[in-house]
């Protein structure tokens, strides 16, 4: 957390063990001393911080000079005044210079204890870790009070924990382990129970203490939960704020954990307890809506996020504060994670100038915060960046070294800076020596859940790289490089990275029926947690001013990374050795152009997209010869723009087919002629295209993408042409699907991984099926009066979840979808499946059956159902398909079968249907999400996926579907894409329903009919 001097709401931003123990502890505490009765919490009461008058007098205090002659404890009591109204004032720097002169002057012990943890409480406020701790020290050698020295113990504790220290972290915690055993020896608890609380939680707070310094964030929260139970047990605390400032540290080591879900429902409740305790206009409450706020942004819920932090900075600057420090730097990161450089800049640039009279506050910030100097770089001033980064790689490579993930980072941004101001020669240098270390599997992030700020500052590199490579290709090929070649390496490494982590956590929990690898594969696992928590510690530690740094600690930690490293090395090659498989769904490799051509058949292509910030990249991969290349200024918010309006066409809900709007043929032609067409010479020969989409891109099946520009007037008549059906000038449109057979896949690697899997020789049955779920009582009330003729000219389609964007919602709130049973079972006739024994519906389409069942006997596997991303219901927190309530199936079914689960399936199947509503496209995290879901089942051993992209229309989904089955069955030669294809054509050039006269209402040729399935996954 970056502390700052303008904003005393720091200190109600709890991160774990950084809130000051005078903001958390001491309510009800006993005062030992005179001095002490103007205690910090008093100072911190929101009524007296939102008072004009108190503050007021607090700077009449301070606009006097203070007494330079006369009794040294005289001066020194006005000293320690001046610090107490400096305090209330949120002048940092100054309450360590009064109470620092105090502490000097002030005879009696006790007083001049007082004034040291001040000034030690004020040194943690502005980030002097290092620094505070001999002064809590000295405050303890003249500190009586026995429950006051375990406070002051827990706080030094929690300095070594910041700092990563374990040494001192231990060091302390004995003391505070031999001063608990005074205080018990005292029988002073039976006197007063509150002292046995205060005990107890100082000494887990050093526990905790002790953990932070050693990496494990894990091992941490079952102690703060413990910590909570302390409070809400004491009566003195019970119903304060206090409860609330530990609920919200909890929330932030859930954040540390990537918990996101779990963290914001304890966010939420140290929200309602301030709210409760201290009011909704107070500071506190303001600095738990900013909390909250930034862990639903980094859910992915950007925009949601960002108003409730702006909302938190409004109540407290309302309450009396200006909150021109972390308040607002919380914001400017949230913009920075929507790329909204522009408008993060403006947020840092007013801390600056709030800071004028205090640059090193800000230039602290800036140190701490790449996301100012990259806010600059992308404002267009990218020589201020430069310096930045220039002063932080130069810091990071004297103290880590080249190899060092920080250190090429920070060269990586650096070559970002340079590539911008055109110095191409020098950026190309940076990046061929920072890009590597980027890249490798074995730096110290947490595979499980990573880093989103850290992925962005990657994607920002590798995509700057990438733009060096293909813009100046010159520069590229006089240091050797295949632009090409090497811009497509890159941009698989990039795409993706969440979705790796959420395959690996999920790898690794499916691994636990293999005692062996589950073994290894959690130590991995543990020693990434420890190598990723140290390594923040480090990174704090080494952007602090010099005079601030702990070198020791720094050393040790260096030392134990290393370590771990090492340690994380030798069991992956153990895992590569005895489970190659899954070592590689731990650690795939980034895929070469070579690579991609070596598994692509005669009449097979490949087409990646990397959708960048500013551009679209595309590769054209032909089975042999050069690879094609193009690129476009369509950056990633303009494209998701452009595919959420061709979507609008799509994924609708109307009721009537008049209503259906006209596909807006020329934005979808304009996307295929900027990146594709170029790329045409490379594939045009191919009768099935592989695509690998990226970003926006996976939202739209390429299928309905028209080859050469449409003509306005067929433009405007395809909907409603002059004559004939509705719909049917749909049917001259260049689409695509016309061209070539198209399927998806979620990575380059997959189709070198589903190349490599055996032939099948097992015998199998034709199809199995989970459908029409129920998802509550009430749904299986209502299932016996099922059946509802479709309106003449209406449109039936599938309900869709609708997520609220503040609460999720619960398994029973999911609409059911009577209408997959129908579809079901036609496709059950087409593949003479047998219905008592392949058709799993209602409620018998729930978890547990799933998993009890052996799917490996089975070709064909489908979930006719919704899927589920991250959020979709309360506490999901990764891709699910949802299935029947666990109270309606009565067999201990959990209701959702998740990714995780997915992974630990033994499937054999040539096709897994996922018939469902929106299962391939999401928004946000969610498409990165749902390309983890399909991966998951291709790890379980699916060759194949047929995935809907939106709310599908049901009769053309049943036609569609069945159809595409009728054809392999009957001719089994048929290749998966093209019976796809097949199937796609015959859909959008047959006829259409007929009215009660026999005339044909409208046809099928609009792209929501015929193009709501993609095949993703090898197919041949």
């Amino acid at each position: 957390m970056i502390m700052t001097t303008s904003s005393i709401a720091v200190l109600i931003i709890a991160v774990a063990m950084a809130a000051p123990a005078w903001a958390q502890e001491s309510v009800g505490e006993p005062m030992q001393r005179k001095a002490t009765e103007a205690s910090a919490d008093r100072l911190l009461d929101d009524a007296l911080l939102s008072s004009p008058e108190k503050r007021a007098e607090a700077q009449a205090l301070l606009g006097q000079a203070p007494p330079t002659t006369g009794d040294r404890d005289e001066m020194g009591a006005a000293h320690y005044k001046r610090g107490l109204a400096a305090l209330q004032l949120g002048r940092q720097s100054q309450v360590v210079s009064e109470m620092g002169k105090a502490a000097e002057l002030l005879s009696h012990p006790g007083e001049r204890s007082d004034a040291h943890y001040y000034q030690g409480q004020a040194m943690l406020n502005i980030g002097q870790w290092a620094k505070a701790i001999p002064v809590l020290q000295a405050a303890n050698r003249d500190e009586q009070a026995p429950s006051s020295v375990m406070r002051n113990l827990a706080l030094i504790a929690e300095q070594y924990g910041k700092l990563g220290n374990m040494e001192g972290a231990s060091a302390t915690l004995k003391d505070c382990q031999a001063q608990s055993g005074r205080m018990v020896s005292m029988q002073a608890e039976t006197r007063n129970p509150t002292f046995s609380t205060w005990r107890r939680v100082n000494l887990m707070r050093c526990e905790i203490a002790l953990h932070a310094a050693q990496g494990q964030v894990a091992e941490i929260e079952p102690l703060m939960r413990k910590v909570i139970a302390a409070y809400e047990d004491a009566p003195n605390t019970r119903n304060t704020y206090v409860v609330g400032n530990r609920y919200q540290q909890l929330a932030e080591n859930l954040r540390a954990q990537d918990k996101l879900a779990e963290a914001e429902n304890e966010a939420r409740t140290a929200l309602a307890i301030f709210q409760r305790t201290v009011g909704p206009a107070s500071q506190r409450t303001g600095a738990a809506l900013q909390a909250l706020g930034r862990i639903i942004a980094e859910q992915g819920r950007v925009k949601d996020g960002e108003a409730l932090a702006r909302k938190g900075l409004d109540v407290i600057q309302a309450a009396g504060l200006n909150g021109n420090g972390t308040p607002r730097v919380i914001i400017a990161d949230i913009l920075a994670m929507d790329y909204r450089w522009k408008d993060a800049r403006e947020q840092f640039e007013m801390v600056r100038k709030a800071n004028a009279d205090d640059p090193e506050t800000f230039e602290g910030i800036a140190r701490r915060d790449p996301n100012y100097p990259l806010a600059l770089l992308k404002t267009g001033s990218p020589d201020q960046a430069l310096g930045y980064f220039n002063s932080s790689y130069d810091t990071l490579r004297a103290k880590l070294g080249d190899g060092a993930y920080a250190t090429a980072q920070a060269r990586g941004l650096m070559g970002a800076a340079l590539a911008a101001l055109g110095r191409g020669g020098e950026a190309l240098a940076h990046f061929q020596a920072a890009v590597p270390v980027l890249t490798a599997q074995d730096d110290e992030e947490d595979q499980e859940t990573g880093n989103r700020a850290r992925d962005q500052k990657l994607r920002l590199i590798l995509e700057s790289y990438m733009d060096l490579l293909t813009s100046s290709r010159g520069v590229a090929q006089a240091a050797g490089i295949d632009p090409v070649a090497e811009s497509f390496r890159l941009a698989d490494g990039a795409r993706g990275r969440s979705v790796q982590r959420a395959l690996a956590a999920s790898a690794t929990r499916a691994a636990a029926d293999n005692p062996a690898v589950a073994h290894m594969a959690r130590r991995a696992q543990d020693v990434e947690k420890q190598m990723a928590a140290l390594s923040g510690l480090l990174a704090n530690a080494i952007s602090a001013r010099a005079e601030d740094q702990d070198g020791d600690a720094i050393e040790g930690l260096k030392k134990r990374i290393a370590a771990l490293r090492a340690e994380r090395a030798d069991t992956m090659k153990q895992i590569a050795a005895k489970f190659p498989d899954y070592a590689r769904m731990l650690n795939p490799q980034p895929f070469t152009v070579a690579d991609v051509q070596a598994k692509l058949r005669p009449a097979e292509a490949m087409l990646a997209f990397y959708s960048a910030e500013e551009r679209l990249y595309a590769w054209a991969i032909p089975a042999s010869g050069a690879a094609g290349f193009a690129s476009a200024p369509l950056g990633r918010i303009d494209l998701e723009a452009k595919v959420k309006h061709l979507r609008d066409a799509l994924d609708l809900s109307v009721s009537g087919i008049d209503e259906i709007p006209d596909f807006d043929l020329k934005t979808a032609s304009d996307i295929y002629t900027a990146v594709i067409a170029p790329t045409e010479a490379a594939w045009t020969q191919a009768e099935t295209l592989f695509t690998v989409p990226h970003g926006p891109l996976g939202q739209l099946p390429l299928a309905l993408l028209p080859t050469r520009p449409v003509v306005a007037a067929a433009v405007k008549t395809a909907a409603k042409p002059a004559a004939g059906p509705l719909f049917a000038k749909y049917r001259d449109v260049p689409w695509l699907a016309r061209k070539a057979a198209i399927a998806q896949l979620p990575s380059v690697g997959a189709l070198v991984t589903l190349r490599a899997l055996p032939e099948r020789h097992t015998p199998r049955r034709s199809f199995i099926a989970f459908g029409d779920p129920l998802f509550s009582k009430e749904q299986a009330l209502e299932a016996a009066g099922d059946g509802s003729a479709l309106a003449t000219r209406g449109v039936k389609r599938r309900s869709a979840p609708k997520p609220n964007p503040d609460f999720t919602s619960d398994l029973g709130q999911l609409p059911r979808l009577p209408d997959t049973a129908e579809e079901v079972k036609s496709i059950a006739a087409v593949l003479g499946a047998e219905p008592d024994q392949d058709l799993f519906l209602q409620a018998r389409a729930s978890e547990a059956m799933v998993r009890k069942t052996d799917l490996s006997k089975w070709r064909v596997v489908m979930f006719a159902t919704h899927g589920l991303v991250p959020g979709d219901l309360t506490g999901l927190d990764q891709p699910a398909l949802a299935l029947t309530s666990p109270e309606v199936s009565g067999d201990g079914s959990s209701g959702v079968l998740t990714m995780e689960r997915i992974m630990g399936l033994k499937l054999d199947a040539d096709w897994v249907v996922l018939s469902a509503c929106n299962t391939a496209a999401g928004e946000g995290s969610g498409a990165e999400a749902v390309s983890g879901l399909g991966r998951a089942f291709f790890y379980a051993g699916a060759r194949a996926l047929l995935v809907s992209n939106w709310p599908v229309e049901t009769i053309s989904a049943r036609l569609l579907t069945t159809d595409l089955f009728r054809r392999q069955a009957a001719d089994p030669q048929l290749s998966r894409a093209q019976a796809m294809r097949k199937a796609m054509l015959g859909l959008m050039d047959g006829p259409g329903p007929l009215d009660g006269a026999g005339k044909e209402q409208f046809v099928y040729a609009h792209p929501t009919f015929w193009a709501p399935f993609s095949l993703v996954g090898d197919g041949g």
